[in-house]
């Protein structure tokens, strides 16, 4: 299976060639939200597209149509006659329904407001999850190849922007930089995420080649969470990891790994640990890339948009020194890790 193409938008890169430039000078555009404050009263930097502060509905649907569109931008052109006269079908990835302050209908209401284009659709289907919600979609879009479908999409849309989700983060301690009164002093916390919003859409065929190969996908529950008072070990991501990495031969090595690092201590925890037990699964000199330097923590939408950068880099940035496979690895706030291998196309 191939990435054919892919698009994604935050607010660092409104567009994928741009989100690439961010990604490799590091540019975040963190600023403070315009009224969100934590338990002390003090303003919280967020990654935010200031357009508007308002963070309904309507936000979310510009995020999706943005992603979708910017896919459309990228596809090849003539345009393939599997994709031109082909049906596929759309996965659209979600944060779970039940989380402060994501909208009611979302899944509904992305579906109807995405932009009409070059690709026919013949099934929608969607799913609730964390960050690494489309890694899961993608394993089993790889697993069960439709026979009435030539492609699919794959879309992701988060924001953490609503204040009752950036309450819901200050509560569980996961909100980086928030403040706690103790002892009539005021500190502030130098762990958890930015909190961001982003999409990103990656078109897969069974068919074309594109921009890169994917060569392996591996999930694992792993029922140590944040809360949890035991250490997270990362023997969940190990074992997505090592699942992935079947699709690499004996010889290859993965020359970058690709992570979700965004300031929690526990996420950094569990690739201390993969990365230890992977060790000889990776190249000398391995690079370590972490995204969320730049995009902010963007929820469900995590794993596709690092999909969606690592692939735009491997077709388009092939005189890197480290040019080989990526291994993408996605942790989460619930159980489900995943990993994802990209080979060169």
């Amino acid at each position: 299976m191939n990435i054919v193409a892919a698009g994604c938008i935050f607010p660092a890169g409104p567009g994928i060639s741009l989100a690439s430039c961010a990604l490799r000078a590091l540019l975040p555009l963190n600023t403070f939200h315009p009224y969100y404050v934590d338990q002390t009263g003090n303003r919280i930097k967020v990654s935010w597209f200031q357009d508007s502060a308002t963070f309904g509905i309507d936000r979310w649907l510009k995020l999706a149509q943005g992603a979708l569109a910017d896919l459309y931008a990228q596809l090849p052109d003539p345009l393939p006659a599997a994709l031109r006269r082909g049906s596929g079908a759309l996965w659209l990835a979600l944060p779970e329904a039940a989380r402060p302050g994501v909208p009611a209908q979302l899944a509904e209401s992305v579906m109807a407001s995405l932009p009409k284009g070059p690709l026919n659709f013949g099934s929608y289907r969607y799913c609730h999850g964390g960050h690494a919600a489309a890694v899961d979609l993608i394993q089993g879009i790889s697993q069960t190849k439709p026979s009435s479908t030539s492609f699919a999409v794959v879309l992701a849309v988060d924001s953490w922007l609503h204040p009752d989700s950036l309450h819901w983060l200050d509560t569980q301690g996961l909100l980086q930089g928030a403040g706690r009164a103790a002892n009539r002093k005021v500190w502030r916390s130098p762990y958890g995420r930015i909190p961001g919003e982003g999409a990103a859409a990656v078109l897969l065929s069974w068919n074309d080649s594109g921009w890169c190969p994917i060569l392996g996908v591996g999930t694992a529950s792993e029922p140590i969470l944040y809360t949890d008072s035991r250490p997270c070990t990362g023997q969940g991501l190990t074992q997505a990891a090592q699942q992935a990495l079947k699709g690499l031969s004996s010889e290859q090595r993965a020359c970058r790994v690709v992570v979700d690092l965004n300031g929690e201590p526990y996420r950094a925890d569990q690739f201390g640990f993969t990365a230890l037990r992977i060790s000889s699964r990776l190249a000398e000199g391995w690079k370590q890339q972490t995204p969320a330097l730049v995009t902010g923590d963007v929820g469900c939408a995590t794993a596709l948009v690092h999909i969606a950068l690592s692939a735009y880099e491997l077709a388009h940035h092939k005189d890197d020194l480290d040019y080989g496979p990526r291994l993408l690895l996605s942790s989460s706030d619930d159980a489900l890790r995943g990993a994802v291998v990209l080979g060169m196309a």
